[in-house]
């Protein structure tokens, strides 16, 4: 059950970033209120993100691989920056969530292309397997699928806060 929560929820997140991504490139008057409220929903992704990995972990009993533990450091440490400051207003926090993400979404696509083409390729060395799929909710959703669309999110929404102020908004 709580798998099929959280796939809801990053199908969910999964259709908000393209239309974030409509939105900016139409430059939508609600990318106002998008970039207004961006440290909250930058916290929310994270934060609900990082408790989602703990309870997989530690409830669940899913034990991540190596491969998952780099893209939990990506997303753990934006969790905490995005509880530190404004994002709008703090240009070293909008450049840490970038390079934390690009570093954590790099890792995340090798993961799903271990994932989505199992040819053996497990470089996750002696401890647990890179290519064990805990969860597949809706046929599509694993978790490198969801810290895929969660550290897209995050770099996407950086990226726009970074290049845009209220004034060109308007």
């Amino acid at each position: 059950m709580f798998s099929i929560l959280i796939g809801v929820g990053i199908v969910a997140l999964q259709i908000a970033i393209v239309v974030f991504v409509i939105l900016w490139i139409t430059k939508s008057p609600i990318l106002q209120k998008v970039y207004k409220h961006s440290s909250t929903i930058l916290a929310v992704i994270f934060v609900s993100s990082a408790v989602g990995s703990i309870i997989y972990e530690y409830v669940l009993g899913f034990e991540p691989c190596l491969l998952c533990w780099y893209q939990r450091i990506a997303i753990f440490g934006i969790a905490i920056l995005s509880l530190t400051g404004k994002l709008k207003t703090n240009r070293t926090l909008q450049n840490q969530v970038i390079v934390f993400s690009v570093l954590g979404l790099i890792v995340a696509l090798l993961h799903n292309y271990i994932d989505i083409f199992p040819s053996g390729l497990d470089i996750c060395g002696t401890g647990v397997s890179c290519l064990k799929r805990y969860v597949a909710v809706f046929g599509y959703i694993t978790i490198p699928m969801m810290s895929f669309t969660v550290l897209l999110s995050g770099l996407l929404l950086s990226i726009f806060v970074k290049k845009h102020n209220p004034i060109a908004l308007e």
